[in-house]
């Protein structure tokens, strides 16, 4: 999350939907401007705005009660050689439970658009191949306990959850062209649906190239995968996320085209368009002060934050159309 997405928060005239946020987005009591319902900020009772800005910090799950909290000590030696934390710690069984990630992953029933939860990762898990024989959020996104929290925004990560395919399929109807190119991207990997979020929306698109490998000018089509919603939650422009072991077929018609030498396949991956819309149409307000700053910063880290997933390109005379 970029720091400048807590600004549309109203903590004084609307504190509910502010604790709402802050509860995943800044769950440390001291990081909300909120010591009571209906109170206004509380410098006395120890609000910072540095730590409001930090978000989710060690201490978010690690400060459970009067001390600190971290998992069992694992079974394999050497695994945390070396690594002293300077201060008593209780050991915890839950650190290592899918369920302790659904505090945050997981929303209730009041949070649905167009019926569908907003948040609802930890119920996809649960019910895939990988909630069924227990391997949880914490083998993947933490391994070897390590805290990457590797996700959507790690090209590495996203490649091991997906499988990319094309299939070229002859047409029997030569009026109707030479055939048909699909390009199959199926979920065999990532527990989860593909992408989980409604903030990262990822572009498949197909198109023909000439001899030097540039597109074709009206040859382009496109395609959508992710839950993209209006900006204020009211509603959404369409959900095409994959479900586990589930696929999405994106199909390019083929015609003759003397200029054409190759086919083209493209996905990337832009893992925080949701929010990048959101920091734009917040600019056009003219925010000011410290609050324009962090927008801005926000707007360029998520307008630099897409990647390329996959790109094939495929000899038309290979092809055997």
């Amino acid at each position: 999350m970029g720091p400048g997405l807590l600004f549309q928060l109203d903590p004084v005239n609307d504190p509910a939907t502010a604790r709402a946020c802050y509860f995943c987005h800044a769950p440390l009591s001291r990081q909300s401007e909120i010591s009571a319902p209906g109170t206004a900020p509380d410098g006395a009772g120890g609000y910072n705005e540095t730590l409001k800005l930090s978000g989710v910090s060690c201490s978010a799950c690690h400060v459970r009660g009067p001390g600190v909290s971290g998992p069992l000590r694992p079974r394999l030696k050497g695994l945390n050689k070396g690594l002293k934390s300077g201060h008593k710690t209780r050991k915890e069984g839950f650190f290592e439970k899918a369920e302790f990630c659904a505090a945050c992953h997981q929303l209730k029933n009041g949070f649905r658009i167009n019926g569908t939860l907003l948040v609802n990762t930890y119920s996809e898990w649960k019910e895939s191949e990988f909630g069924r024989a227990g391997v949880v959020c914490q083998s993947c996104h933490m391994p070897g306990r390590r805290h990457l929290f590797r996700g959507i925004h790690d090209p590495e990560m996203t490649r091991s959850g997906v499988k990319i395919e094309y299939i070229a399929i002859k047409s029997e109807d030569k009026a109707r062209g030479l055939g048909t190119a699909r390009l199959v991207i199926t979920n065999t990997a990532t527990g989860h649906y593909f992408p989980t979020y409604a903030t990262p929306l990822i572009l498949v698109k197909g198109y023909l190239a000439g001899r030097d490998g540039s597109p074709l000018k009206g040859t382009a089509r496109e395609d959508f995968i992710g839950r993209k919603l209006v900006l204020d939650l009211s509603g959404e422009f369409f959900d095409t996320r994959i479900a586990p072991q589930k696929s999405f077929v994106f199909e390019y018609p083929l015609t003759r085209n003397t200029r054409a030498e190759s086919l083209v396949f493209e996905v990337t991956v832009y893992p925080d368009e949701f929010y990048n819309r959101f920091y734009q149409y917040y600019l056009t307000q003219e925010p000011v002060g410290k609050t324009k700053e962090l927008i801005e910063q926000a707007h360029k880290e998520s307008s630099t934050s897409g990647y390329e997933l996959f790109r094939k390109e495929i000899p038309l005379k290979d092809l055997n159309f």
